[in-house]
């Protein structure tokens, strides 16, 4: 019971520190600060607040993804960026919206094509990554560093070979990880399906998931379908990053660091991070995209994206949690 006190104590908590995140994302613009002078003042506060929809889709997405990637896998280190699901999702994307636009239908990045890259990148990935028919940590890393280059390579690729100039910049924009604040309802409508429907699920399976990560053999005796269990966390964490990469393009280290950050602060329990790390992560994303406001602002230099921002604050912590696995040091929630 104080468990569950401390994780609705520590949600509320976020829940409010992200509001505020909004508020000051909204007042934070790339060349004003608070409200612009002029009649187009109204249209330029609205602009900055349809920002801060995809930014907490993005980073709750990914969070959630992250969660269910460690509790898949038993491996605090893993995130989509880094074992190549994002990087599969745009690549599946790119590859739909260059069918499309051959066809003279395309409108933007698509859901399904993402949605079949991500998985196709995971189960890759997840079948290279075992040896002997055990997960290998490490090795597990090697192969979405490997797989997720080669589908970053193949983007570029496209894109060179593309003769659609609109398709050809969408694709530099998604490489940097900038967040699409044109996507429609529907687009924002059907990632927050997902998102919901994902939240629920794991939620549901939390304490399976929590089963599951104290071995094969004492999950099995306790009842846990493990089958189903790897099989449904595969499907929603590729799903989950699928929707992620259609609002933002790559976003790296979110799936790591908001989970990470839920373990320290409610525990292991898979129920309590799959409330509170989704919380972390869209404010983690609203926050990074008003610190990119806030350099564009300082130095003049135009939008930042906000996917070069997370790179830049996650990346420093993955070399930390990564040279602490190497060195024999313990991982919430990972392998040992």
């Amino acid at each position: 019971m104080a468990g569950r006190r401390r994780v609705v104590a520590v949600a509320f908590g976020a829940v409010g520190a992200v509001v505020l995140l909004c508020v000051a994302r909204v007042i934070v613009g790339t060349t004003a600060v608070g409200f612009p002078e002029g009649a187009d003042g109204w249209l330029v506060m609205r602009l900055r607040a349809e920002r801060v929809w995809p930014a907490l889709l993005v980073g709750a997405s990914l969070a959630l993804s992250g969660v269910a990637l460690q509790g898949l896998l038993r491996n605090a280190l893993a995130e989509p960026f880094v074992l190549g699901l994002a990087s599969g999702a745009w690549l599946g994307a790119a590859v739909q919206a260059a069918v499309a636009s051959a066809m003279g239908v395309w409108q933007g990045p698509l859901y399904a094509g993402a949605a079949v890259g991500s998985v196709v990148a995971l189960g890759v990935v997840y079948l290279l990554g075992r040896r002997r028919g055990v997960i290998d940590p490490l090795g597990l890393l090697l192969a979405g560093i490997v797989a997720g280059t080669i589908a970053g390579s193949a983007v570029m690729l496209l894109r060179e070979l593309s003769g659609s100039v609109l398709l050809r910049d969408e694709i530099a924009r998604w490489a940097l990880g900038y967040l699409d604040a044109r996507a429609g309802a529907a687009r924002l409508a059907t990632v927050g399906a997902v998102l919901a429907a994902g939240w629920a699920w794991v939620w549901w399976v939390g304490r399976w998931m929590d089963a599951a990560s104290l071995g094969e053999e004492e999950a099995e005796a306790m009842g846990v379908p493990l089958a189903r269990l790897r099989a449904g966390l595969l499907v929603v964490a590729s799903l989950l990053a699928a929707g992620a990469v259609v609002l933002s393009g790559p976003v790296a280290f979110v799936g790591l660091i908001a989970p990470h950050a839920a373990r320290l602060v409610v525990g292991s329990g898979h129920r309590g991070l799959a409330v509170v790390a989704p919380v972390l992560g869209a404010g983690l994303v609203v926050a990074a995209d008003t610190g990119s406001a806030g350099v564009s602002l300082a130095t003049g230099i135009g939008e930042l994206p906000v996917g070069v921002m997370a790179a830049v604050v996650g990346g420093p912590i993955f070399l930390v949690m990564l040279r602490r696995y190497l060195t024999g040091g313990e991982l919430d929630g990972g392998e040992r």
